[in-house]
């Protein structure tokens, strides 16, 4: 009997501190500006122009790049920086005391470890050559 209750104890604690990502994966803000403004950017499916802001989901579902098109300046890709989420891995072993690999074998089916690392993007767009912007340069 003296045993159970350290056993029940730590079990309990460690349901109650940990868990898998997959229960805090939140979409997130991504903002897009350009100089010039005005240009066209797509996200993943979103599609909008700049200065813009899009909520893009996360997990293997976060997009791999932004697209910038504008008439009469080079289209520029910019990829989309993931971070990975190691505190949510290392929740993840603590239930696995219980639990079995379940909560790591949904993280990693998901992808719910990884979130946008930066959520701002600034991007300098540059005449074509040759191009019109319809202004003229002096």
């Amino acid at each position: 009997m003296k045993t159970l209750i350290p056993i029940l104890a730590l079990c309990l604690s460690t349901a109650l501190i940990s868990g898998c990502a997959t229960m805090a994966n939140i979409d997130q803000q991504v903002s897009v500006t350009t100089q010039p403004d005005d240009a066209n950017v797509t996200i993943g499916n979103i599609t909008g122009t700049s200065p813009m802001s899009a909520t893009v989901p996360g997990g293997y579902s976060i997009p791999q790049s932004i697209q910038i098109t504008k008439e009469g300046y080079q289209p520029q890709t910019v990829s989309i920086q993931r971070g990975f989420r190691t505190s949510h891995l290392v929740q993840d072993f603590l239930p696995g005391l219980l639990l079995g690999p379940i909560p790591i074998l949904v993280d990693a089916i998901t992808g719910d470890w990884w979130y946008v690392a930066n959520s701002n993007y600034h991007v300098k767009l540059q005449k074509t050559q040759g191009g019109s912007t319809g202004q003229e340069t002096k």
